[in-house]
């Protein structure tokens, strides 16, 4: 005798194909691009924003002035995906899975594009018109007063220069009343990160990290598994730590140097200002360089010699891999101050002393003025030492 469940299950079975079929289906977004006067194979490139670089997904060609795509997209993961055709033809599109997208454009005038069948993507195409736009004047307005900088009269680079300052702030203003008005679109990320064509960033102080934390608090709610949020909180830690240090500086006793405040191998927060009133040797190395390793060995037996009198070291480890750092500093047995920055080429400390190598070193005097730069020779060294103690 069957049972009752297997009569369920036979009865279901057209309805669980039917959903096997649909479940089948849903991790996909399709795009059928019309490029109206384009020639036939007419190349497109189909590429994706892959947390923080472009990745090429596939090369496909026009057939009377169409093409279809399919691109893969995770449920409550949307993705960045953009069309490049012909001479600087590019439409950007934020997909969602399920998504299907037509998209016109035309082959003589870049700007005429439309979408439809994505609101994401309508959103997207919206806020690459609005910064091209900035962009376009911005360019505009800086090449005028480069062109009269030198011999044009001070009344017209006056004007210049604030009309450049009113564009760049209006076009702020305008980018927080979009992130305002549209907290649950992921297409407030470019936003965020909008930057003039010589690469100044429209968000660049370290204040916006309250307005990019509240941005992220919000789409995580939304969008917990997308990837592109992992790169904006490691933008508000970057942006929280340089508001801390700001904070610091503009309350602590006032020095020469900037601040820097890092963990140490067992978590403690380490003040680099803290050390005023003593010869501080600040380097900056990688832990996975053997020779810097090796430079360590002589430095150690410097610090030993005139620790007693007044000599600090603060060391920052300018590492990606924190747990490789933390070992070579336990297994030199290094005695100083040492600290760790996993944010490496984006560190704040790295930033505030203008770091373009390592290793870097600065020799700091007791009254906190920074006295030399990048001593490795050891008998030149210990003589700036001997002469600040």
């Amino acid at each position: 005798m069957r049972s009752k469940y297997y009569w369920i299950c036979l009865f279901s079975l057209p309805l669980f194909t039917a959903l096997l079929t649909t479940c089948g289906n849903r991790d996909t977004a399709r795009i059928n691009l019309t490029v109206k006067g384009a020639p036939d194979s007419t190349e497109v490139v189909v590429s994706r924003l892959a947390m923080n670089e472009m990745q090429v997904l596939d090369t496909v060609y026009t057939s009377k002035e169409k093409v279809a795509y399919k691109v893969t997209v995770y449920p409550d993961s949307p993705e960045f995906v953009y069309l490049t055709y012909g001479q600087g033809g590019n439409v950007p599109l934020l997909l969602q899975d399920r998504d299907r997208v037509s998209v016109t454009a035309d082959w003589s005038d870049l700007s005429k594009v439309s979408v439809e069948g994505s609101e994401e993507s309508v959103l997207m195409l919206g806020v690459d018109s609005d910064i091209k736009a900035f962009n376009a004047a911005f360019d505009s307005l800086t090449n005028e007063l480069a062109a009269i900088s030198e011999n044009g009269d001070q009344a017209e680079i006056s004007r210049l220069k604030r009309e450049l300052g009113t564009l760049y702030v209006k076009c702020k203003q305008n980018a927080i009343k979009y992130i305002y008005t549209h907290p649950k679109s992921l297409s407030v990320i470019p936003v965020l990160y909008q930057k003039t064509s010589s690469g100044l960033p429209v968000f660049a102080q370290a204040t916006d990290a309250i307005l990019m934390e509240r941005v992220y608090d919000t789409l995580r709610t939304v969008y917990p598994a997308s990837p592109y949020l992992v790169s904006l909180a490691d933008e508000v830690s970057l942006r929280r730590n340089a508001l801390e240090i700001q904070n610091r500086m503009a309350s602590a006793e006032e020095v020469d140097f900037p601040e820097i405040v890092l963990s140490d191998v067992n978590g403690q927060q380490q003040s680099l200002t803290a050390l005023k009133g003593n010869v501080i040797v600040l380097m900056f190395w990688d832990a996975s360089n053997v020779q810097q390793r090796v430079y360590n060995t002589d430095l150690k037996m410097l610090y030993e010699k005139y620790h007693r009198r007044g000599l600090e070291i603060y060391q920052v480890g300018l590492n990606s891999n924190k747990t490789a750092w933390a070992m070579q500093v336990k297994e030199q047995g290094l005695p100083w101050i040492s600290v760790c920055d996993p944010a490496a080429g984006a560190s704040v400390g790295a930033m505030l002393y203008n770091i373009t190598q390592l290793p870097s070193m600065y020799v700091i005097s007791r009254d906190g003025s920074i006295q030399s730069r990048d001593v490795f020779d050891m008998r030149m060294l210990e003589n700036e030492i001997r002469r600040l103690l």
